[in-house]
């Protein structure tokens, strides 16, 4: 095997161990984080654009939690209507 593919071959199991730790990371960051969510009260809720799935490019208006962040409820036309004023 040539040096330069032995190295090519090393960077790129290198990149697939590094993608993994952060896939992992990531997994960690979310359930942390959906855990206070649903420990959260939700007291203070306020009307946001959000998207509308984590990969949309489509926006949508939702009640959103101050504290944590998380979506709470969709709001009536009559909501929305103030909202927008």
């Amino acid at each position: 095997m040539k040096v330069t593919e032995r190295l090519l071959k090393i960077y790129f199991m290198a990149n697939v161990k590094k993608v993994a730790s952060l896939i992992e990371e990531k997994r960690m960051i979310s359930k942390e984080i959906e855990d206070l969510q649903n420990e959260c009260s939700h007291l203070y809720k306020s009307i946001k654009s959000t998207k509308e799935y984590e990969a949309s490019t489509t926006f949508i208006f939702r009640w959103v939690c101050d504290s944590c962040q998380k979506v709470v409820g969709i709001p009536n036309d009559e909501e929305l209507k103030k909202y927008l004023m």
